[in-house]
This record gives C-alpha cells, structure tokens and sequence, in this order.
C-alpha cells in the first residue's frame, strides 16, 4: 500500500519547477533603460556650468582688440603729410564707435619730440608736415576690457632705426611675457634693444597693466633697467609700450598744454553751474576713462568746456595729463601692444593674424 503514496509526491513537486521559468520577466529591463536619460542629463548641467567664468573677460578683450585692428588700419590711411591732426582724432574715434567699441581714452597723434598726451582741440589748426615722425596711440574697450596699441609713422628720412628700436623692444616684451615672470627682466631687455640702435628709453612711459575699467593699474612694466621687479599673473592683460628717443630720455611736463584728463570718483559741492553740467556729462559719458577737451566742448561749447575744466582741475575733481615732450629738436618713436596672459599662452589682442 505504501507504493502508490511515492508516485503522487514526485507528481506534486514537476508543477513548482515550471513556475521558475518565469523568473526573466520585463520588469528588470525596465529598470536598466530608464538610468540612460538620468545619466545625460547630469552630462549636460556639468557642460553649461563650465563655459562662462573661463572665456568671459577675454572674450571681450579680444573683441575690443578687433576694433583697434580695424581702426588701426584706417588710421594708417589717413597719417599722411598735410593731414589735419583733428580730422584724424575724429576719424579714428567716429569709427571706434561705428564698430560697437568705447572710447578707452582720447585717439593721441604725438609728433616729432611729443612722447604722449596730445589729443587734438576742438578748433585745432595743427597738420603732419614733411619730416615728421608721428605717433598714434589708440584705445578701445568693451564693458571696460582695454584694447591699447599704437604705432609710429616716418614722413622724413633717418628715422628707420628710431622705428625699429621701439619695434623691436615691443617684440622682445612680448617673447618674454608669461606668468611668474618679473617685469625687471622686460625691462632690462627693452633697455638693451633700445640702446644698441644708438636711442635711449623713456624713464616716466611704459607698459602697464589693464583691468576692467582701469586703464593704468597698479603694475607698470618699465623701459628700463634698475626697477624693483613685480612678478606677472595669469589672466590678465596687458599693454606692453615702448620708446625710443634721440634725445635725453627725460620728460617735460608742458603745463600749459593739457587736453586730455581723468574724473576723481569723490566729488565735492561745486558752485561754477558750468562745472556741474561738465562733471554730469564726464560721470555719464566717460566715467573712469579719461577724456579730453573737445568732446566736452560738443555738450557746452569750446569756451564753456574750456573754463569748466579749469575749474574742476583747479578743485581737484579731474586729473590733469599734460602734453609729455622730450627736449627740442629730438624724435621719439612709439610701439604698443595689449597682451593677455593665460595660463600656458599669451594671446596678443591687437595684432592681426594671431
């Protein structure tokens, strides 16, 4: 009787091994295809996060860099012997802003012995003659990031050395510039260049560093040897300028020749009524930048603008920069160019073909 009773218990047990073969259900297949659109996703917020930071104030240097290329460019085209000095100020500065640029500072034609600072006058009668060495310096910005650059032009003979001094020193700064690098050394080099065409550097002038809405910050890279060296950083920019002078290497402040000047950010009570139009349309129109007489004199009028800016310098609401020459009869030659400092690379914001 026992016989039957182990047949049915091994007949039991065949329908439990079926229900095994359910176990490769849908359900795992699920979960595995629904990870794939969270993965993607955290891809694509880590990408947008990253662009920004890295390529914002350079983006913009390079953009002010294109419009003084451009306006570089047409300036040569118009520095020509019985050129007026003020058609091209209004030239170069007209097409600054035809391109989408500010005005970093006032377009400079220094001739001859003049190193810096002339800006032409509203009612300016002063032409490019033959025999003149001209120096134009030029500056853009884009939301306060600074373009600077200049160049010198021959209209005479004997100049070609003068030129390359200042050329050829420009070249050598930018070969050395990195980060970490001390600006003493670039200014040994340039010294050295300078002197070997026979000229001398210019003590009071040089490169400088540039910040947002600063023109001169707090770093100058000097012409010459026996400075106190300041290491360079990454990320910045800056404007290396040289010059080479036939003559004694050290400025005369022209005081009485000052067209060109910069707002002191604290004011004080005024009483002159054309002071304080001036000082509004300075803090609307030009801010930190510095600016000069004549585009004032387009809100006021030449003799309004003329006494107003008396008056604010007198009372030390703007900085004066008056007209830097070296001795009569002696040349100067200027070169500039803005460099921006990464961290394995130097890009050169003002020069064509980079």
């Amino acid at each position: 009787t026992k016989k039957p009773t182990t047949k049915k218990s091994t007949t039991v047990k065949k329908p439990t091994t079926k229900k095994t073969t359910k176990k490769p259900t849908t359900v795992k297949k699920k979960t595995t295809t629904t990870k794939k659109p969270i993965t993607t996703k955290k891809v694509v917020k880590k990408v947008v996060k990253k662009t920004p930071e890295v390529e914002g104030p350079l983006e913009f240097y390079l953009k002010a860099g294109e419009i003084a290329i451009a306006v570089k460019k047409l300036l040569r085209s118009k520095v020509k012997v019985g050129a007026s000095v003020l058609e091209i100020c209004e030239a170069g500065e007209a097409k600054i802003k035809a391109l989408g640029g500010n005005w970093a500072f006032p377009l400079n034609i220094s001739i001859n012995n003049v190193a810096a600072h002339y800006s032409a006058q509203p009612d300016d009668d002063l032409v490019i003659r033959k025999g003149d060495i001209v120096k134009v310096d030029c500056g853009v910005h884009i939301d306060g990031y600074i373009a600077d650059t200049a160049f010198t032009v021959s209209f005479g003979t004997g100049h070609k050395d003068l030129i390359k001094a200042s050329e050829e020193a420009t070249r050598a700064a930018i070969d050395l510039i990195r980060p970490g690098i001390s600006t003493d050394r670039i200014g040994n080099e340039i010294e050295d260049i300078i002197r070997s065409y026979g000229f001398r550097p210019i003590r009071e002038l040089g490169g400088h560093q540039l910040d947002q809405n600063l023109l001169h910050g707090p770093i100058m890279i000097p012409n010459v040897k026996g400075t106190k060296g300041i290491k360079l950083e990454e990320n910045q920019a800056y404007a290396l300028e040289t010059f080479a002078t036939s003559g004694t290497g050290r400025l005369l402040r022209t005081e009485t020749k000052c067209y060109i000047f910069q707002l002191n950010p604290i004011p004080i009570p005024l009483r002159l009524d054309s002071a304080k139009r001036a000082r509004k349309v300075i803090l609307s129109n030009y801010s930190n930048f510095p600016f000069t007489t004549r585009w004032i004199a387009k809100e006021l009028s030449t003799p309004t603008a003329k006494i107003a800016l008396r008056y604010l310098a007198d009372k030390a609401q703007i900085k004066r920069y008056p007209v830097l020459s070296d001795v009569k009869d002696s040349l100067v030659s200027q070169s500039e160019h803005t460099v921006f400092l990464t961290g394995n690379s130097r890009i050169i914001t003002t020069k064509a073909n980079q």
